[in-house]
Order: structure tokens, then C-alpha cells, then sequence
């Protein structure tokens, strides 16, 4: 019978079967050495990055000191220092003055910017046609570019001829020191222009403030900057085409404010200044005087006469001051009028106990000394004002705001108010007011020969002075060839057709007319 077999029970072995199971992997037997504990403890030496630098500098010091070249430095440094030292002494000792001189340097430009070729011809526009292209201007080339490059030279100027030019100017003041009464001229503002010798520096620094003197028989102009400059410029009319004399006093150690022309002694000039001192300058003496000197050290921002001899001061703080320089020693008189700080002070020429003062309020205050303990008007302007002034005749008060808005106020409509303490505006028209923070901004100033006309810059092309009325209404422009800048500071003679301009570098331009 049969035997049933599984497949799986029967195996035959022909060969030796092979081994199918993974390699067996060697490991490195590891042997624990046993150190000595000494050795244990023993810590690795760690790197010390600042002590080779330290030594690597000592190497370079060496070294250098080896080839002289330390010695070589401290010479050098030596012989400079004395240098200098020696060239500012001989140009003090001589009294030397430095002025700026301009070249013209060529500047790269670029060409791609400027859609040009390498030979400075136009590249044609991707959005017009060659037909449509100007042939001439293909033709043209670009004149190089110049900027300014700017240098200081010493110009020699003797003590001698200092001192002939210091008693030039006496000489014009000494010569007549009554204030040379006249008619008030007429003429056409059309008629007025720039000569070539009437533009000229006045101030070294940014020009604050302006007068000009009202004798007939010289043509004197004071102004005042921000390092506490006083400059004075002076030629006799009879000859506006002649050289100018001029001379700068150096008497306040601060921003300089307000500069006028004394009104009892012709001959000073008043200012004042931040360093809160309120001077006199003393033309024919060449001596310098302080009146009045703010013991709190606020600054003085503005002044006006009152009388000949007592004026009306403000301060940085809000504070009007009452000086009387007949005492001996100066009275002051104190009153708290705003809280704000004060950038104009204009007494009414018709009513001299009235007073207007203008700053950082968002209005123009108006008092009376008679009566101080409140205050008379309040003239809403909306925004703080550069300035406010009245007009010769003290019918108006012409306001500059921040918002760039010229404001007119008529005394009709300030006297006939409802609310003395909220009086709208009569007239109210749009100028640009400020250009820059290195620009002084503009301000509407009375002209002193009209009743009711006001000076005012423009920033408009080509530069101008504009003459406006009390409505606001302009009257005339003055522009000429040679007023190439902002004419931010201005005044008008009282009687002579001459009006002055002033940019914020300290140039004037003096446009006159037939004298």
C-alpha cells in the first residue's frame, strides 16, 4: 500500500547548503584605563584672545618705533598746531576777514536719468514715433553741469583803512545830527529799480529785522541777525549810485531780535536780543551801551517807543515790560499779557497807549496802558501769527498767520464788535507765509510813507516785493533783474521814494527811485 507523503516531510541533500545569515559584525573590546588622579584633575589650558592681541600690538608699536615712524607723527602733529595757531594770530593781529568764494566744478550727470545717448543727444520716446521725433533737438548737446564749491580766503583789510572807513560813517552822522525834515515824495512804484551797486551784504547771518533812517540827506540802514550782529550800511543820496560805507557791531552774544534807529538821538541804534539785554549803539562814538538787562534771563523778543526816552519790551514768556530810561537807575514796569511767547510788538501811531502783540496765540491781543488788568480786544486769526503791524494811519492791523493767510482788521469793525473778545477778520486772502525752517517767513510790515500800505515778499517767479492796502488788495509788485531771492524782511523810507529788501543770507537790495 502506497504511503502518503507530505512535500514538506522528504528532504533529500544533494549539496551542502549554504549559510543565508547576516555577517557578524567585529566590535573593538573596550578597556577601561585606570589614570592616576593627579592626571584627572588636570584641566586644559584655555586661549587668551586679548592677551595676544595685546601682545601683538606692543609687536606693531616696536616695530614702528623701530623705523622712527611715532617720531615722525608727533613732528608732524607739532608742526601743524603751530601752524595754525601762528596764521590765526597774524590774521587777528592784522585784522584779517574772511569771505566766501564760489567756483564752478563740473558735476557728473548721469546720462540714463536724463534719456540721453553718450553724446548728450535725446533718445527718442518709446511712445512716439521717429516721424513724430523734433530733429533739431537730436542735434543738441547738454552744457555740463556746474555746482558751487565753496572756499574761504583772507581779504587783508588794515587797520588804517578800517579806521577811515569807521570815520567816514561819523563823519555822515556828525554832519547834521538834527533829523533833516521834508515833503513826501511822489512817484510811480513803476518808476523804481535795483542799481548794480545797491544789492550788497548787511548782516553776516540770517537777517531778523530792518530799519531804515529817515533823514533825507543820507540813506542808513541798520539790520540785526541771529548770531547778535548789528550791521549798518550808509552813502549820502545825492550820489545812490556812489560805494557804500559799512560796519558790523558785534555787542550781543545771542540771537538779535529787533534793531531801530533811536528816535531822540539819531545818531544809536537800539536792539535786542535773546541774551535778554536791551542795547544802544552809539554811531559817532563807536561805543556800545546796555540799557536794561532782564534779570529773569527770558530773552527779549521785540521793542517799540512809547516816548522818546520810555519803550515797550517783550518777553520770550508772554510778559510786556515798561522801561523808563530816564531813571537812574533804568524803572521797569512788568505786565502778564499772554502765556504764550510774543514774536511782534507794534505800537498804534494815532494812539500810543494802544498796543498789539502777535505770536504763538491763535490770535492778536490788542491792550491800553491805561488800563492793564484787562485786556481790550482779541482778534481771532485761527493759527499763531508770524507777525501784526498797523498801519501809519492806525486804521488797520495787518496779520501773517502759520496757515499761510494774510488777515486784514479794520478799528470800524473792532470798535463796533458785539464780542470785543471774538473779532472776526475783515479781509482775509491766501499767501504763502513760510518757505523753509532756514528762511525767515514773511510778514506784511506798514509802509511808513503811505497811511494805509503794507511791504510783503513773495515767493513767487520772478521774485518780488508786493505792495498791498489795508483791504489786502495789491497794488503794485517791485521786481527788478537783480532781486534773484526771497525778500523776507522790508521797510520803506518815510519820506524818499526807497524801498528795501532783505533775504535771509543778510543781502539787501535797495530799490530807489527819482530823488
Amino acid at each position: 500500500m502506497p504511503v502518503g507523503l507530505r512535500s514538506r516531510s522528504l528532504k533529500i541533500k544533494t549539496e551542502p547548503e549554504e549559510i543565508s545569515s547576516p555577517p557578524r559584525i567585529k566590535r573593538r573590546a573596550q578597556t577601561k584605563v585606570e589614570l592616576p588622579e593627579q592626571d584627572e584633575n588636570k584641566e586644559e589650558p584655555v586661549r587668551n584672545v586679548e592677551e595676544i592681541r595685546r601682545k601683538n600690538l606692543e609687536d606693531n608699536k616696536a616695530f614702528l618705533e623701530g623705523l622712527l615712524m611715532t617720531k615722525i607723527r608727533d613732528d608732524f602733529k607739532t608742526l601743524t598746531s603751530a601752524l595754525q595757531t601762528t596764521i590765526k594770530k597774524e590774521a587777528k593781529k592784522n585784522g584779517y576777514k574772511y569771505v566766501t568764494v564760489s567756483e564752478n566744478v563740473p558735476v557728473r550727470r548721469s546720462r540714463r536719468l536724463a534719456h540721453m545717448d553718450i553724446n548728450g543727444n535725446k533718445l527718442p520716446s518709446p511712445e512716439e514715433s521717429d516721424n513724430e521725433m523734433d530733429t533739431t533737438t537730436q542735434n543738441e548737446i547738454v552744457a555740463p553741469t556746474y555746482q558751487r564749491k565753496i572756499q574761504k580766503r583772507i581779504i587783508e583789510i588794515s587797520p588804517e583803512e578800517q579806521k577811515e572807513l569807521n570815520e567816514k560813517i561819523k563823519m555822515y552822522f556828525g554832519d547834521n545830527n538834527q533829523n533833516i525834515e521834508s515833503k513826501k515824495s511822489t512817484f510811480n512804484f513803476s518808476d523804481m529799480e535795483i542799481l548794480d551797486q545797491n544789492f550788497l551784504k548787511l548782516t553776516p547771518d540770517r537777517l531778523i529785522s530792518m530799519d531804515i533812517h529817515s533823514r533825507s540827506d543820507i540813506l542808513a540802514i541798520a539790520g540785526c541777525d541771529r548770531k547778535g550782529t548789528i550791521g549798518l550800511v550808509v552813502k549820502p543820496t545825492d550820489n545812490l549810485n556812489g560805494a557804500w560805507c559799512k560796519i558790523n557791531y558785534s555787542f550781543h552774544k545771542e540771537y538779535a531780535t529787533c534793531c531801530r534807529f533811536d528816535k531822540l538821538n539819531s545818531n544809536c541804534i537800539n536792539s535786542t536780543s535773546f541774551d535778554s539785554t536791551f542795547r544802544t549803539c552809539d554811531i559817532t562814538k563807536n561805543v556800545s551801551t546796555e540799557i536794561f538787562k532782564d534779570s529773569q534771563q527770558n530773552g527779549l523778543t521785540a521793542f517799540d517807543y512809547y516816548s522818546l526816552q520810555t519803550f515797550l519790551l517783550s518777553r520770550a514768556n508772554g510778559d510786556v515790560l515798561l522801561v523808563d530810561t530816564r531813571a537812574n537807575p533804568v524803572s521797569m514796569e512788568s505786565f502778564d499779557v499772554t502765556k504764550k511767547r510774543i514774536r511782534t510788538l507794534d505800537i498804534n501811531p494815532m494812539q500810543r497807549e494802544e498796543f498789539c502783540i502777535a505770536g504763538t496765540d491763535n490770535c492778536v491781543k490788542i491792550w491800553d496802558l491805561r488800563r492793564m488788568t484787562t485786556m481790550k480786544y482779541c482778534l481771532e486769526t485761527g493759527h499763531s501769527c508770524y507777525g501784526a503791524y498797523y498801519s501809519q494811519s492806525g486804521s488797520h492791523i495787518m496779520a501773517t498767520t502759520r496757515d499761510d493767510k494774510v488777515i486784514s482788521f479794520s478799528s470800524n469793525d473792532i470798535q463796533n464788535s458785539i464780542d470785543p473778545l471774538n473779532i472776526r477778520p475783515t479781509t482775509k486772502i491766501y499767501h504763502r507765509n513760510y518757505v523753509n525752517r532756514f528762511v525767515t517767513p514773511f510778514m506784511a510790515e506798514s509802509y511808513s510813507m503811505f497811511d494805509s500800505y503794507f511791504l510783503i515778499g513773495s515767493n513767487d517767479h520772478p521774485r518780488e516785493i508786493t505792495v498791498i492796502d489795508e483791504n489786502c488788495k495789491k497794488i503794485c509788485s517791485l521786481r527788478s533783474e537783480n532781486l534773484n531771492s526771497l525778500a523776507t524782511v522790508n521797510v520803506g523810507h518815510q519820506t524818499l521814494p526807497i524801498i528795501v529788501g532783505g533775504n535771509s543770507s543778510g543781502r539787501i537790495h535797495v530799490f530807489t527811485g527819482q530823488i
